[in-house]
């Protein structure tokens, strides 16, 4: 398989944006369904050139956070500034500069492959020829050319993940969120991902991430955040240098920190 994809230059006439060392400014943002408050008044900033990662267990508000700063959802409250400009479910200049691999794929499950993301192409305005050369490099380098005729229904997981993956970058973002990247993806395709996205970072993008896999996070993740039960309970960089500490104890690795934040299920299955 090939192991690189050619550095693609956005082709849209979006606004560039201002002067700014932040890539992500959320302030106070909360998302509430009727009397259940998923994300409590979450304030956080990613600077720009960096890879985040926010992590928290199932239903802390992770997903749902990343469809309130992309216009998945609407917030009930708080705003969100991305690439230096003010963000709602109406940014649509703004929405061309962002890529999103959400948590439900959002794939059209009666399309091929190659026909999902030429759509995907054209939406954000690619031309024809753009979009043939895209489509065709990213099918071969996620080994997905041969499926055919193929729908996207018959795929694997994994399969889907990397047809989402590709959607998700195939015009160009200077921003990506990926919810669960890694998820169900073959190890030498996880490989390459991590590259790519160091890449993309050392160039001036910058990616928001969750996953649960502790140890690829503190592998490949500039700085992390955890959510726990809606509100924002640490964050701190990752760095060789850089102190893991927690209400003033120290830890040897993120899951240490993660389990003394979340706490340690104690429950066990007496008959296994």
């Amino acid at each position: 398989m090939n192991t690189g994809i050619k550095q693609i230059n956005a082709v849209n006439d979006s606004p560039k944006s201002p002067t700014s060392a932040s890539a992500i400014e959320v302030a106070q943002l909360t998302k509430k369904y009727g009397e259940f408050t998923a994300v409590d008044q979450l304030s956080l900033t990613v600077p720009t050139g960096r890879i985040f990662g926010f992590l928290g267990p199932n239903g802390a508000g992770k997903s749902t956070t990343i469809g309130c700063m992309t216009g998945l959802l609407e917030p009930t409250a708080g705003g969100v500034t991305l690439l230096g400009h003010p963000f709602s479910a109406n940014s649509v200049d703004l929405k061309r500069r962002i890529g999103v691999m959400p948590e439900g794929l959002a794939l059209f499950d009666q399309l091929r492959a190659h026909e999902f993301l030429s759509f995907q192409a054209r939406m954000f305005g690619l031309s024809e020829s753009v979009t043939r050369e895209r489509v065709t490099e990213l099918l071969t380098v996620f080994d997905i050319a041969k499926t055919g005729t193929k729908p996207l229904a018959e795929f694997s997981t994994g399969m889907r993940k990397k047809v989402a993956f590709a959607a998700a970058v195939i015009h160009a973002p200077k921003l990506l969120f990926l919810d669960e990247p890694f998820e169900s993806i073959d190890p030498s395709t996880v490989a390459m991902l991590k590259v790519w996205l160091r890449r993309f970072a050392s160039q001036g993008g910058t990616v928001f991430m969750t996953s649960h896999v502790l140890e690829t996070v503190e592998r490949i993740c500039d700085e992390v955040a955890i959510i726990h039960a809606g509100k924002l309970a640490w964050q701190s960089p990752l760095s060789d240098d850089a102190e893991l500490s927690s209400n003033g104890k120290r830890f040897s690795n993120l899951e240490e920190v993660f389990l003394s934040i979340v706490g340690r299920s104690e429950k066990t299955l007496d008959w296994l």
